[in-house]
């Protein structure tokens, strides 16, 4: 048995953080999340592979958009969530591995077309809630995550 340091806390955190699932970018989010962001630490966190890729896709694979789309409906309901941050990376292997499109794509500008087709139906299903898109890269010496605006 196990037993968490960390004691509990009731209040929830009115904000939705929406990322990819690659472990190496965890430490980072949070850290953007917490020093960026200025999110409070209880926030809610939904990491799935490709992040709000699903969210983009509704009519091209409406199975993963309505797996996403439940939940999210009962985060935003059930939580009382009033901000999403969505979050790319580059390099991601879900969207190497995906190859919807043409073989030749340019994964980042895809992702970026996705985190703003992904940013505009939440806010049309979600007009009481505010949308923040970002994207992630790696750079500087020693390397860290640096986090831009999209």
């Amino acid at each position: 048995m196990y037993q968490s340091r960390c004691e509990w806390r009731e209040a929830r955190s009115p904000t939705l953080v929406i990322a990819c699932a690659d472990g190496r970018w965890r430490d980072h989010i949070e850290d953007f999340a917490a020093n960026g962001l200025r999110i409070d630490p209880a926030y809610d966190l939904l990491m799935v592979p490709g992040g709000a890729e699903p969210l983009a896709l509704a009519d091209l694979i409406p199975k993963d958009f309505s797996f996403l789309r439940r939940r999210l409906d009962m985060l935003v309901r059930g939580h009382g969530i009033r901000r999403i941050v969505l979050i790319a990376h580059e390099n991601c292997g879900w969207y190497r591995e995906r190859k919807l499109g043409p073989f030749t794509i340019d994964l980042k500008a895809r992702q970026l077309a996705d985190l703003r087709r992904a940013r505009t139906h939440l806010q049309g299903w979600f007009p009481e809630v505010g949308v923040e898109t970002y994207f992630a890269r790696v750079d500087g010496a020693p390397p860290r995550a640096t986090f831009e605006p999209v």
